[in-house]
């Protein structure tokens, strides 16, 4: 019998096992493998929200997964219904809560068959929101809202501002009725712009007081741009070359870009194609590799990045007499003369008034710490039309600078001859310094010494006297150098009548002088007296030039082929229609380039991924491949903005034919096309046999004469139609190593 009831036991387990198997067979092919809806956001308002209806599509049943302050009626389902989604209030006892948000699932059996519904109630955002200072804002994590009670303005944007604390820096990308040094209190939610600190959503901007800001001194990161990683906004100035309206800074072989961010119209670089410029502002984040942002509070224009080798070589030239001084006293402070005690060398300069781009200024250090003499220290132009300053102090210099934004390449020699003295009460001891491109020196003809009258170990090389005496000085470039600049600076705190050191900066006169009216003309003269050649813009000056080897990274993660290297035509990913190698075309872009197709130049601003309307572009091993069947391309390199007068150019690079797999070669000659002159038709040295074509680099060299910043060279292949080149109807080309030189 025990045997008996052990089998019934086995078979029973058995059958009921079966009918288990075939139940949940049976209600997993019922579960939806497909759910899809009408809606996947849902906006509710704090009170007296309305309910909201979502059709749901499915394949069979479904059911719902939601947090308590949402209802949805019906709760489970199968085929396509509506279903009523409902909130309840956002508020209690003390009013409108916080915003809330949180999904609504609707579930097959696969988490491939969800419908997720994101669901969002307004709200107070600020309900719970503490009061913190800027620094801690800076530290809130995303989406955290608070309420600010003080931070200054320091720099406007187009669409917003950045706030400062002293220490830290918060862009604020919501416009405001504020200007540069006010206070100002808000409500915000802090988010992020390109990684670094932001505040997204603003409220209640108020201006508790107006005043004045002076940023700090920025960082130059010129030098150093190769391992700049900027982790939080900072305020920094670089200087480069403006190409596609960004800032490039060149280290060897690489470019790195700053790209100006949210910025007004006036502060703009993109007209500046060419020209050197020094940007300053607050970093605002690493936008790819190799390029920042940047929030932009001023730049200087320092001219084109190369220019021709000048007919005159730079002269500069000055007249201080009573006759004159109208035409240049009010740069310098006027008859009656500006005090301040600020460091730096403020606006004030006096410009050359007979001959060349030269000026003369005055840096002063930071006087706030000491009480001067009344009115004092001073910048002004006096009667006999001298500029002079009161109270200097040492560190204080008289600088002479004059460009012509030629680069006086290095071995280039200098001249300077001025009239200088200062008053009894001024200070003696100061040094004589040139720049030589690369460093401040003492003027060769100095002795340097080091005084002692005053017991200290202060060195100089020039005692000022208190009649008027010549400095006159020579000296050679040791580096490249596009503004030269003499000084003249004040070393020790002694006063010339010898009564000892000053206290404080007081009434002492120190000039840069001149004859009177009658007598020897004797003004300031500042000039290169010659200059070897190939200087910046002289012959054999590149002022364009890609090797194409910036393509490294995007043609190894591509696996492009490199086809003249093997002389094989592989498989090449067309740079359009690739998604990841669509950041090339921006690059091409920003670069300057154009791109031909069938005669016409491509908008860049639709070269968005299709294969349609000649959009090939094919990617190589760094270099290019243009063309395919029935249709041809070209390249139009950019514009040499740098040449600011006609110039005779030597255009060089590299190209080749394409062939199929089977060595037939497409037979074609290359154009090289200038606007407003002569094309010049280049063929190719390869072998048009079939089975006999190979892939070879072929060098081209051309001479365009007459060449300005508004020339366009285009590089394409002589015959639009390809089937008037060879009845192949192709004409695919490569294209490396574009260099163009001044001749």
């Amino acid at each position: 019998m025990k045997r008996f009831f052990n089998i019934c036991k086995v078979l029973t387990f058995v059958a009921l096992s079966a009918s288990l198997m075939v139940s949940c067979k049976k209600e997993s092919e019922n579960v939806a493998k497909a759910v899809l809806g009408d809606q996947t956001i849902l906006n509710f308002t704090a009170q007296n929200p309305v309910a909201q209806k979502v059709t749901v599509y499915s394949d069979a049943a479904w059911h719902v997964t939601a947090p308590e302050w949402i209802t949805v009626d019906p709760t489970t389902g199968s085929g396509v219904m509506e279903v009523t989604v409902s909130v309840t209030e956002n508020v209690d006892g003390g009013g409108v809560m916080e915003p809330r948000k949180d999904k609504l699932i609707i579930s097959g059996n696969t988490l491939a068959s969800q419908l997720v519904i994101s669901v969002n109630q307004e709200g107070d955002p600020y309900r719970n929101a503490e009061h913190l200072t800027l620094d801690k804002v800076a530290a809130l994590g995303e989406g955290k809202s608070f309420i600010l009670d003080e931070a200054i303005v320091a720099a406007l944007t187009s669409d917003g501002y950045v706030l400062t604390s002293g220490n830290v820096q918060v862009y604020t990308k919501v416009s405001a009725n504020v200007a540069v040094g006010d206070r100002v209190a808000l409500k915000g939610v802090k988010g992020a712009v390109n990684g670094m600190p932001a505040i997204t959503t603003v409220d209640e901007v108020k201006v508790t007081s107006s005043g004045t800001f002076t940023p700090p001194t920025p960082t130059n990161i010129t030098e150093t741009v190769a391992t700049y990683a900027p982790t939080s906004i900072e305020y920094v100035t670089v200087s480069g070359v403006v190409a596609g309206g960004n800032l490039i800074v060149t280290v060897g072989d690489v470019d790195y870009s700053f790209k100006q961010i949210d910025c007004p119209g006036d502060l703009s670089i993109a007209s500046l194609t060419g020209e050197l410029v020094d940007l300053t502002g607050y970093s605002c984040g690493v936008l790819g590799a190799n390029m920042f942002g940047i929030l932009t509070t001023e730049f200087k224009d320092n001219g084109p990045a190369v220019v021709p080798r000048p007919e005159k070589l730079l002269h500069a030239k000055w007249r201080f007499t009573t006759s004159l001084y109208p035409n240049y006293a009010e740069y310098f402070g006027g008859t009656t003369g500006v005090v301040s005690q600020a460091e730096g060398f403020s606006d004030l300069y006096v410009p050359s008034n007979v001959d060349g781009n030269g000026k003369i200024t005055y840096y002063q250090v930071d006087k706030t710490a000491y009480s001067p003499s009344s009115g004092n220290p001073k910048r002004v132009v006096g009667g006999t039309g001298h500029p002079y300053v009161t109270g200097a102090w040492p560190g204080d210099y008289w600088q002479f600078s004059a460009t012509d934004n030629y680069e006086y390449p290095a071995g280039s020699n200098l001249h300077i001859k001025f009239l200088t003295r200062i008053s009894a009460t001024g200070q003696k001891y100061w040094m004589l310094e040139y720049f030589d491109g690369a460093e401040w020196k003492p003027a060769d003809e100095y002795p340097v010494a080091t005084e002692t009258e005053t017991g200290t170990s202060a060195q100089y090389n020039f005692i000022n006297p208190t009649s008027n005496v010549v400095v006159e000085c020579n000296w050679k470039l040791a580096a490249p150098c596009r503004e030269p600049m003499f000084r003249m600076r004040c070393v020790a705190n002694w006063q010339s009548n010898g009564k000892g050191a000053l206290a404080n900066p007081n009434g002492g006169t120190c000039r840069i002088a001149d004859n009177d009216d009658n007598e020897e003309d004797a003004g300031p003269v500042f000039e290169v007296t010659d200059a070897p050649e190939g200087g910046g813009g002289g012959a054999g000056t590149v002022v364009f030039e890609d090797d194409f080897e910036w393509l490294a990274p995007y043609a190894t993660a591509a696996n492009a082929p490199d086809d003249v290297a093997n002389n094989s035509v592989g498989s090449s990913p067309n740079i359009f229609t690739t998604t990841a190698l669509q950041p090339i075309l921006t690059t091409l872009q920003e670069k300057g380039y154009g791109f031909i197709w069938g005669g016409k130049e491509l908008d860049w601003s639709t070269a968005e991924p299709t294969n349609g309307n000649g959009r090939t572009l094919y990617l190589q091993k760094n270099y290019f491949k243009f063309g395919k069947s029935d249709y041809s391309s070209g390249l139009i390199l950019p514009a040499i903005t740098s040449l600011k007068a006609a110039t005779n150019v030597e255009l060089t690079f590299d190209w080749c034919w394409c062939m199929t797999g089977a060595s037939k070669p497409d037979i074609m000659t290359l154009t090289v096309a200038v606007s407003g002159g002569t094309d010049t038709e280049l063929s190719s040295e390869q072998p048009t046999a079939d089975d006999l074509t190979k892939l070879e680099w072929q060098h081209a060299s051309v001479t365009i004469n007459g060449v300005t910043s508004a020339t366009r060279i285009t590089l394409r292949p002589t015959n639009y139609d390809p089937y008037k080149s060879n009845t192949r109807g192709q004409n695919r080309w490569y294209l490396d190593n574009i260099k163009i030189v001044t001749k």
